[in-house]
């Protein structure tokens, strides 16, 4: 399987976060009265809030961050994840990990991007294994933002178990690395609300 990883890192370079906004609040405006009120405050929002964020993100030496790329009309756009910041709010709230068996979450991992090389692989087990799942940015699959390799592992040795920790829809927000990721999840979740009449 042929990751996008590659192409997606080159495309999301050129993505207007400020296009991609407009185009949304369009839709929305258009949709319904309940989708101009929305595209009201979004536009307010746009213009009080985005303007000075930067876009990509720079990603900080010496902490884990994650990027996970989605597919708009307007380009690709990187959200980008704060795994250190992640792991330190699941020590903080004690969150449990679901135990799984690997053959059942192998699912989550991007194989065709994973370095399966064992003299280029540098272990990093600081950080725990996590899986997103969201409609609005993974299609309600499982995702692994973190830990690819140890589920794969897991899955190759046939080992009965693997801690995971999985975060849906909402749970995930405050692992966003930079405002501009988190505005532009909310802004997909209202979208669809409108445009799906939810």
């Amino acid at each position: 399987m042929k990751s996008k990883i590659h192409i997606y890192e080159t495309e999301s370079q050129y993505f207007s976060p400020r296009k991609h906004f407009i185009s949304r609040i369009e839709e929305m405006e258009k949709k319904s009265d309940r989708g101009a009120k929305l595209a009201k405050k979004w536009t307010e929002f746009l213009n009080q809030s985005l303007n000075s964020e930067t876009y990509p993100v720079i990603h900080p030496i010496g902490q884990e961050t994650f990027s996970l790329y989605a597919e708009f009309p307007t380009g690709v756009f990187e959200y980008a994840f704060d795994i250190d910041g992640a792991s330190l709010l699941i020590k903080e709230k004690e969150i449990k990990p679901v135990q799984f068996n690997p053959s059942d979450i192998i699912v989550a991992v991007d194989q065709g991007n994973l370095n399966k090389d064992p003299n280029r692989i540098k272990p990093n087990h600081k950080n725990p294994v996590m899986v997103l799942q969201s409609r609005y940015l993974t299609q309600n699959k499982p995702y692994c933002i973190n830990g690819n390799h140890r589920i794969f592992e897991a899955y190759r040795n046939n080992d009965k178990q693997i801690e995971v920790y999985v975060f849906k829809d909402l749970e995930f927000v405050p692992f966003f690395y930079d405002a501009l990721s988190k505005a532009t999840y909310y802004l997909e979740i209202d979208y669809d609300y409108v445009v799906n009449e939810k």
